[in-house]
């Protein structure tokens, strides 16, 4: 486990990040349309419409995935962030933003840690986590609360940043050394390897379907990419 100062430059780069992101349409835009595209790849997974749904590490945009999933009728983002303010003097990107704080606030928006999400135990039908445990203090802590908060047969919709083996020891030997004084480190104190993700769900009691992930030639040598589950609470 990182140690708590660790965890804290983690975050206040975070917040850097975040508040830059927000002045430049493009890049709002960019993450918005990675957004929608996974809520339309989760739509098309759920076999039944949740009532209730929780985004855990939704950002401080307040929309994240669940921003692009109107149809269900309660969903809650949590974050350890406070939201990002939503004006601009530049009428043009005013617009946008006008947009984005519109569909936010159908979301009720939670400022927490995933490590203690403030919900009581199985009263939410789906939790979405993507591109979250990485950057966070207890990954394992984590999962073991979206576990304790979804409904038995709840769904679970994540993903992680997941690198090859030779990737890895390249992090290890490498990049966390050369570039330790970036973002890219900073705002990442994990690196993870699939098999062992896919070894963390089943461990916290997730029957696990990966819908994109590593071959096993890209598991040795490849690039990193976007794990990607569906996963369901095993009932007792």
């Amino acid at each position: 486990m990182e140690t708590t100062p660790r965890w804290i430059e983690a975050q206040e780069t975070e917040v850097s990040f975040w508040n830059g992101v927000v002045q430049w349409d493009h890049t709002v835009l960019e993450i918005l349309a990675a957004n929608s595209a996974k809520a339309a790849l989760l739509s098309r997974a759920l076999s039944v419409t949740p009532v209730t749904a929780l985004e855990v590490g939704v950002g401080p945009f307040g929309l994240g995935i669940i921003g692009f999933l109107p149809q269900i009728p309660k969903r809650f983002g949590l974050d350890p962030l406070p939201p990002v303010p939503m004006t601009s003097a530049d009428q043009e990107h005013a617009q946008l933003l006008r947009f984005m704080s519109e569909r936010r606030a159908a979301i009720s928006y939670v400022v927490a840690c995933g490590e203690h999400i403030p919900f009581r135990s199985e009263s939410m039908d789906l939790v979405i986590c993507c591109n979250v445990i990485d950057h966070a203090f207890a990954p394992e802590t984590i999962l073991g609360e979206i576990h304790r908060v979804l409904k038995p047969d709840g769904v679970f919709f994540f993903d992680v940043h997941t690198f090859s083996a030779l990737g890895l020891v390249k992090w290890h030997l490498w990049t966390k050394h050369i570039h330790k004084d970036e973002s890219l480190v900073i705002s990442h104190p994990y690196r993870m390897f699939e098999r062992d993700v896919r070894q963390k769900l089943h461990s916290c009691g997730f029957r696990e379907k990966t819908l994109y992930g590593h071959t096993l030639v890209s598991s040795v040598a490849g690039h990193a990419r976007a794990s990607t589950f569906l996963a369901t609470k095993r009932s007792s």
